[in-house]
This record gives C-alpha cells, sequence and structure tokens, in this order.
C-alpha cells in the first residue's frame, strides 16, 4: 500500500536527520537526556517494562524479551518534541526531533538472533544573549553544545522454561562539541572570534537480561557493563586546528528490576527500578550513584477490528530520576508523567504505538535555571507492516474432479 512506503520513506529520512536531538538547558553542564531503550509502548506506561512479558515487548534495554517474539519482527519510532528553558528572568523555546530506536529480532526454534540501535545519552542546547556593549563596541554572544552517545547491538536469546535468557554484544559510539561564538555589529575590521572544541569517543561492551513468568506476575533484570569510551578531543579556531587531549567518557555499571502483574485479564502494573554507579566515574565532577523509579498501568483488551475505538488499548504512568551531576552545586532531580494508546493495524501483529510525555528538571530558585519538555513519540512493530499482503481476488479456474469407474 501507499502508506506503508510512505511510512518507510519517512522512517528513512528521520534516521538521516537524528541530528536534531532533545534539548535541555543543563546540558552545559553534562549528558541531562538518558535513553532506557524501551518501547513507545513502555514510554506510554511511565517508562517501566523490562519485565513485561505478556506482550511482545520491543524494549531491548532488558535483552531476553526478544524472547516474546516468536516470528521476524521489526519496531521503530520516532518522538517530536518542545522544550522550554527558563530562569529568573525570561523563558525560551527549542523544539527536536530524535530516532530513539531501530530493532529487528529472528526466531530459530528457541533462540533469538537480533540487532537492535538506539539513543543511550543526549544533551543540546543552544542559547544566544541579548546584544550588549563592551569597549564601546555592541556584539551579541552565542554558546551551544551538541551531544550524543549512540548504541549499537547484536542480541543473543534462549527461550527456557524455566528462566528466558539474553546476551547483548553493545558498541558505544558518541560525540560532545561545544561552540561559543561572539558576533560584533558595525566593525569591518576584524573576524568575529569563536572557537569549538570537538570530543569524539567510542568502545565497546555487554549486558545481559533475565525473565520469569508466575502466573500473573513476571519478573524481569538486566545488567549493563561500565565501559571507558576512549577517545580524544580537538580545538578548532577561526585560525587553525589543535588535538589538545586524549579524553573520553566513563560509562557506569548499570543495574535494573522490574516487576509486572496482571491483576485483571485486560489490566496490568509495571514497576521498574534502575540504579547506576556513577560515584565510580570520573566524567563529571564529584558524580553520585543515581536511581530511577517508574510506574505503570495499561489498560490491554481482545482487540477486535470491526470495534477497536470501543476497546482502545492505553495507558500512564509516571517516574522520578536522578541526575548523576550538579548545577550551581546542588544535584539535579527529573520527574515525568505518560499517557500512550495503540492502534492495531491490518498486518497480523502489527501495530501503531503513540505517547506524549510532560517532564520537569532542575529549579529555578535552586539551580538558576530549569527546563521542561512536551514529547510526542510514535512507534510502529509488526511483522509485515512495510509489505502489502497479496491480494488473490482475481479469477481463478477451478478443475474439475475426475472420477475413475470401477468394474464388479
Amino acid at each position: 500500500m501507499l502508506y506503508r512506503q510512505k511510512i518507510a520513506f519517512i522512517m528513512t529520512i528521520l534516521f538521516f536527520m537524528s541530528g536534531l536531538h532533545a534539548h535541555s538547558v543543563f546540558s552545559f553542564e553534562g549528558l541531562p537526556l538518558q535513553d532506557y531503550n524501551y518501547d513507545v509502548y513502555s514510554l506510554g506506561m511511565g517508562e517501566t517494562g523490562i519485565s513485561d512479558i505478556y506482550r511482545k515487548n520491543t524494549g531491548f534495554f532488558n535483552p531476553s524479551l526478544s524472547t516474546t517474539l516468536n516470528q521476524v519482527y521489526f519496531s521503530t519510532g520516532i518522538s517530536s518534541g518542545y522544550y522550554t528553558f527558563e530562569d529568573p528572568n525570561d523563558s525560551f523555546r527549542n523544539d527536536g526531533v530524535s530516532f530513539p530506536y531501530f530493532n529487528t529480532t529472528v526466531p530459530l526454534g528457541n533462540h533469538r538472533i537480533g540487532f537492535n540501535y538506539s539513543s543511550y545519552l543526549s544533551g543540546n542546547a543552544k542559547v544566544r544573549g541579548d546584544e550588549r556593549e563592551e569597549d564601546d563596541l555592541r556584539f551579541t554572544e552565542t554558546n551551544e553544545i551538541s551531544s550524543y552517545i549512540y548504541k549499537g547491538s547484536l542480541i543473543y536469546a534462549f527461550k527456557n522454561r524455566i528462566v528466558n535468557f539474553g546476551l547483548s554484544f553493545d558498541y558505544y559510539l558518541g560525540h560532545r562539541n561545544r561552540s561559543w561564538k561572539r558576533n560584533y555589529s558595525a566593525t569591518g575590521v576584524f573576524e568575529d572570534p569563536q572557537y569549538r572544541i570537538e570530543e569524539r569517543f567510542g568502545n565497546y561492551g555487554f549486558s545481559f537480561g533475565l525473565n520469569r513468568k508466575f502466573d500473573d506476575i513476571s519478573l524481569g533484570m538486566a545488567y549493563h557493563s561500565a565501559i571507558d569510551l576512549e577517545g580524544s578531543a580537538e580545538l578548532i579556531t577561526i585560525f587553525d586546528d589543535y588535538r589538545i587531549d586524549i579524553t573520553g567518557f566513563q560509562k557506569p555499571q548499570h543495574f535494573a528490576f522490574g516487576l509486572t502483574w496482571r491483576f485483571v485479564d485486560t489490566y496490568r502494573f509495571s514497576s521498574d527500578i534502575h540504579y547506576e554507579m556513577w560515584s565510580d566515574t570520573d566524567y563529571y565532577t564529584s558524580p553520585r550513584d543515581t536511581w530511577k523509579v517508574s510506574l505503570g498501568i495499561a489498560h490491554q483488551p481482545q482487540w477486535v477490528h470491526d470495534s477497536w475505538l470501543r476497546n482502545v488499548p492505553f495507558r500512564f504512568g509516571g517516574y522520578y530520576r536522578e541526575l548523576p551531576f550538579k548545577a550551581d552545586g546542588e544535584p539535579i532531580e527529573e520527574m515525568a508523567l505518560t499517557f500512550g494508546l495503540s492502534i492495531p493495524l491490518e498486518a497480523p501483529n502489527s501495530q501503531v504505538d503513540m505517547s506524549v510525555k510532560y517532564s520537569s528538571r532542575g529549579d529555578v530558585d535552586t539551580h538558576g535555571y530549569s527546563d521542561s519538555s512536551l514529547v510526542f513519540s510514535i512507534g510502529l512493530s509488526g511483522f509485515d507492516f512495510f509489505r502489502s499482503r497479496q491480494k488473490k481476488t482475481t479469477e481463478r479456474e477451478i478443475p474439475e474432479a475426475e472420477f475413475e469407474t470401477f468394474r464388479y
């Protein structure tokens, strides 16, 4: 169908446009935005789901969840949002688009082989001050930062009646670019001063996960290894480029535990807890270990295509999260509320998931500034939503039955 071709085209374009990232005013202090490799279904359920095996779960933070997929399966999503920065005197807004994940899984008996791309950490901001004067010269000053770490994973999982197991071999690749520029007005004498510091880093790691169902309760856990992302830094000015340092980024050990309770046939409750050991790293000044606690409730009725409007699956939730670095000497917390729903597609086991998240981070009185965001996400998952099903409606010749005459 034409709409499927359009969806595939849009997704391809957005993959190459992934430089339009999410924003936070705290990006000048570190990388405040973290993706936990949840699918869009989970994003609308308070960012929970590492133990939810009562559905086809494509959130591969827990790689053992690929055992919930019993056919070749694709899943991807996009997010678009409005990001507002505030200080004691003013507020302004940035818009952004991100491509948070793409994955595919192939079943081989009780085994699963898969590939997953996802974002991990990011922080982007652009601040342009009002025009001011210094030494009889008028100018505007612009500070900008762009930082992103991506993760690509090869996943192996084994489906077992005792416990489902998943192992992921991960490669992290990232950058952090910070630039400063002054634009002088009506000088005509010298070139506007500017500089840019570019950091590049990357390295390999691993993660593994488990899940197990006990009737109406399922449990899940995941571990992600600590990694030293090795790299270098370069200073770029209007005159020359300089290799200034050997740098990198330290990713901490990450533990996560989840519980899902199907307390009624069509309702589920989920809770996830994440713990990251940032105090063992030295990228930030005096980092602290961090917690993220999330809760979510989902209504998942039996879908009937002729009356799905009366049985729309929906969910809501929220979370509390700590950031590993400080602003103005004070720790930073993040809180969010989420809502989501799903729409079935014509293709078997395929659906569109949608979610909306409102989050806030920091406090103007405590940190000198704060930010908030309203982010909309849409996810596509299924077996053949990129491919039109063959229509068998043409006229066909029905062969006549042949009868053999027997003699007695």
